[in-house]
């Protein structure tokens, strides 16, 4: 998709906030604008059109594909303001409540407890608004899982997924390069009480939340991804690069997925995050050397 014209650009705008129930990034309906800084707030209001113009309006990814992408950058960066309303967009292009905690639940292995708690306690006020639950109803902790159980999740998620290697479900595939702060190594043995926080954090990170039959691995692994970038969190974001690559998601939709992300989390991060991805395509035979 080439780059928009400056009339495509404003009418791309114009439909994909319409279809969100978004304002135009930048405004604010309670704020008030003096004389001297009017022409400059709007010139910004114009600039800042680009998000909703050039990449929420693209169609290598799909609206909803896109609300999991942005409401977990929006958790990562704790930007608990524009959480609201991406909420309420998620639930106007047909995410459900449920899917919608599930995005949080999937980020918290990544972006910690309390921003995923933070951002559930924002959507629970955005559905009670909306009228889709009851405030102050009284909930309490059920335990999906046993120890056994999320083991065997666990176990699942990373042969289905192919997590740390080149491919999936395939006994035989290659185990990945590790790259750790840029550099190329080898694998290291882990010490004991490396063991012990690889096991505790499997069993949680891909026992309860990648085990979870809901979303599916695909739209998992974009949250994580987003996630990842948001935190410039390089090492872990080119594992989970392979991950999507074992997954089939393309390199095309990997780069939509990074450019939506990069709206929110900063071209900067966006570009960081392409020069990761390029590492993993070269390394799997997505591109050629130039």
């Amino acid at each position: 998709m080439p780059v928009l014209s400056q009339e495509e650009r404003i009418a791309a705008d114009k439909r994909v906030r319409e279809q969100l129930g978004l304002p135009m990034m930048g405004t604010n309906p309670t704020g008030s604008v003096s004389a001297d800084t009017m022409q400059i707030e709007q010139e910004i209001l114009g600039a800042m059109a680009y998000g909703f113009g050039e990449i929420w309006s693209r169609p290598g990814l799909g609206m909803r594909e896109r609300c999991f992408i942005t409401l977990s950058v929006l958790t990562a960066k704790y930007q608990l303001g524009p959480l609201a309303d991406y909420v309420r967009a998620s639930l106007r292009v047909g995410l459900t409540p449920s899917e919608i905690l599930e995005t949080f639940l999937q980020a918290s292995s990544y972006t910690g407890f309390t921003a995923a708690s933070e951002s559930m306690n924002v959507a629970r006020r955005v559905f009670e608004e909306e009228g889709l639950t009851q405030p102050g109803a009284e909930i309490g902790p059920i335990y999906p899982m046993d120890r056994e159980d999320r083991i065997a999740a666990m176990k699942r998620a990373g042969i289905e997924c192919g997590m740390g290697h080149q491919g999936a479900n395939d006994p035989t595939a290659l185990p990945m390069k590790y790259l750790r702060s840029g550099v190329w190594t080898e694998k290291a043995k882990d010490l004991p009480i490396e063991n012990d926080f690889n096991m505790s954090g499997g069993q949680y990170g891909y026992g309860e939340c990648w085990g979870r039959p809901t979303l599916g691995y695909r739209i998992r692994c974009l949250i994580t991804i987003a996630a990842l970038q948001a935190l410039f969190a390089n090492d872990q974001l080119y594992f989970h690069l392979n991950t999507a690559v074992n997954l089939g998601i393309t390199g095309d939709e990997i780069h939509e997925a990074l450019a939506q992300a990069g709206v929110y989390a900063g071209i900067a991060n966006w570009r960081n995050a392409a020069n990761v991805a390029r590492n993993v395509f070269l390394d799997r035979g997505v591109v050629e050397p130039a």
